[in-house]
């Protein structure tokens, strides 16, 4: 171990915690241990967890004991995971309803944090966490940093929009990508004089990975190669939030001459899956929570069979999310990966499908920063759904189901932001509608680019 990766692992991280009231340390010796246990220990481990999940929701939230109530069903009825069917699947539209309902009694409010998401499902989502929860995302997440050999105290550069970089970061915010070796840089605006800004800092940073969107991180890996440029090295890229196509796997590992580790996650529902250097599909982190996998009938599939991803958060007593769906599809696989951790292994992720923009200057956009706009405060309470569809290069069109509330500054608002981002040249239709239609995969598309390059 480095002397930097001492430091990190054993000072800057714990010192962390004390600063939050964390514990990700501790959390993160905890699933570096229970990765290499056997698929039974891990059921059993999952088991038990469920059981003091139901429990708990059972006597202190309003919505799971009015729900038990009305199935004629007890706590004791749900003993293992496969004891879950017996509950229906729980949407966001249910928890929109009445959020409160679904908090627990027995949580101070003080101890509560909120999260907001739309993610490549495009609908505006608020849940609440604690702290306990929030040190294992943290945690587990490391953990799956950690299968592209990424150590604690590590430079890393971070090449992303809002949903994993803050807009605004606050003096923490910013001590503590400081304090962790994270440079952070927005996806907003790559254009060719943004992009060599970024190459002169990543070279005079000298990371040894970068993490973000695959798109943004494409941006920099193309203009390296059409100008022959191979000063950047890194020991792997990891990338998230969209999906990683084939052509841009093999354009960043080629441009930075290392591995590429695809990754997945939701804080709201505890979903987290990681490849590792084997490749051979996305590990589940099944300690975290349980992810089922179904088709439109609700009845659990086959292995290699397209499914619905069905989350119940094992840590999440705040706000309990059981039979959660989160708008994810994937392919389960029942084969055990080559480098012996216990956790089973999604074969393909399919719910992530976010097409990049086209600039007049020819230039692309990361399809997801213009999501950014609808997770504001203003904006997300007014828009129920929405999806944004590029018609021609300065054409775009804008479906809204509104919510109460939604007016004509909510639109002004929204244009001023992708004219802000696209250009001033740029036509902005809105469409107001009923329903946003979904793809056969029954998967929303919020960002569709009918150009084509």
């Amino acid at each position: 171990m480095r002397v930097y990766n001492y430091i990190g692992r054993n000072i800057i991280l714990p010192a962390s915690d004390i600063v939050l009231g964390t514990e990700v340390s501790k959390q993160l010796r905890f699933f570096e241990k229970t990765q290499w246990w056997k698929p039974q220990e891990l059921e059993d481990y999952q088991n038990k967890k469920l059981r003091a999940l139901i429990k708990h929701a059972y006597k202190n939230v309003p919505y799971y004991h009015n729900l038990f109530r009305s199935l004629n069903l007890y706590p004791e009825d749900i003993k293992t995971k496969d004891d879950l069917s017996k509950l229906p699947i729980l949407t966001k539209e249910e928890i929109k309803k009445n959020p409160d309902f679904f908090l627990a009694k027995n949580i101070k409010k003080k101890d509560m944090i909120k999260g907001a998401t739309s993610g490549s499902s495009g609908k505006v989502f608020e849940y609440v966490i604690d702290k306990y929860v929030l040190s294992a995302y943290r945690a587990v997440g490391l953990r799956g940093w950690g299968f592209a050999g990424y150590g604690v105290g590590d430079k890393i550069v971070t090449i992303a929009g809002s949903s994993l970089l803050p807009q605004k970061m606050t003096l923490l915010q910013k001590i503590t990508f400081k304090a962790n070796r994270n440079l952070p840089l927005s996806s907003y605006n790559m254009d060719d004089r943004t992009v060599k800004n970024y190459i002169y800092q990543i070279l005079k940073f000298k990371p040894k990975f970068i993490r973000g969107y695959p798109s943004s991180i494409a941006i920099i890996a193309n203009y390296l190669l059409e100008n022959d440029m191979h000063g950047i090295k890194l020991a792997a890229v990891m990338t998230t939030a969209e999906t990683l196509y084939k052509r841009d796997r093999e354009l960043i590992s080629s441009a930075f001459g290392c591995d590429v580790f695809d990754q997945c996650g939701c804080n709201d529902g505890g979903e987290n899956l990681c490849e590792c250097k084997e490749h051979a599909g996305y590990h589940i982190a099944v300690e975290r929570a349980i992810h089922e996998f179904i088709n439109d009938a609700n009845e659990p599939v086959s292995n290699n069979e397209t499914s619905h991803i069905i989350l119940t958060d094992l840590w999440n007593f705040a706000m309990p999310l059981i039979r959660y769906d989160a708008g994810d599809i994937g392919i389960p696989s029942d084969e055990m990966c080559p480098c012996g951790r216990g956790l089973p292994l999604v074969k393909t992720i399919m719910g992530r499908t976010v097409d990049r923009i086209v600039l007049p200057s020819g230039d692309l956009l990361p399809g997801l920063i213009l999501t950014d706009i609808f997770e504001k405060e203003g904006i997300a309470d007014r828009v129920i759904n929405y999806q944004i569809i590029q018609e021609e290069v300065d054409k775009f069109t804008v479906n809204i189901v509104k919510n109460e509330g939604y007016d004509n500054e909510t639109s002004a608002k929204i244009h001023n932001f992708f004219v802000g981002h696209l250009g001033g040249s740029i036509d902005v239709k809105f469409n107001f509608v009923g329903t946003i239609p979904r793809t056969n995969a029954n998967k929303r598309r919020i960002v569709i680019s009918k150009i084509r390059k």
